[in-house]
C-alpha cells in the first residue's frame, strides 16, 4: 500500500470536502463499497494537482513525527498545508493536503508480502 499526498488546488477544495465528508461517513459505518467509490472520486478529483506517493512505512514515520509535536492529532484525509511542509516545501499558507491509501488498482505494481 502507498499513500498518496496531493496538494489541493482552490478551485476543487469545497469538492474535495464534500467528499472526505462521504468518505468518512463510508468509513465510520463499514461501507467498504462507499469507501471505494469515495477514494476513487477523490482521485479522480485530484489527479492533475501536485502530488507525491509515501511507503506505508514513510507514511507512519511521517505520522509519528506529526505526533510527537501534537499527541492529539489525527488524520482525516484533509490535511492543513503547514503539516505537510516537508513533503511540499513550496506549499503556501492556506492550502490543503489530500491524504489517501492506494494499492494496486492505480497503475503501481503488485508487491508480493
Amino acid at each position: 500500500m502507498r499513500i498518496r499526498f496531493a496538494i489541493v488546488s482552490s478551485d476543487l477544495l469545497s469538492q474535495v470536502r464534500t467528499d472526505v465528508d462521504i468518505l468518512l461517513r463510508a468509513v465510520n459505518a463499514g461501507d467498504m463499497d462507499g469507501v471505494d467509490a469515495a477514494t476513487e472520486h477523490l482521485l479522480e478529483l485530484t489527479v492533475n494537482c501536485r502530488s507525491i506517493d509515501l511507503s506505508e512505512d514513510e507514511w507512519r514515520t511521517f505520522l509519528n513525527e506529526i505526533r510527537a509535536k501534537n499527541p492529539a492529532f489525527e488524520s482525516r484525509y484533509l490535511l492543513p498545508g503547514e503539516v505537510c511542509a516537508h513533503l511540499f516545501p513550496t506549499i503556501t499558507a492556506g492550502d490543503y493536503v489530500l491524504e489517501l491509501p492506494i494499492d494496486g488498482d492505480m497503475g503501481e505494481e503488485e508487491v508480493d508480502v
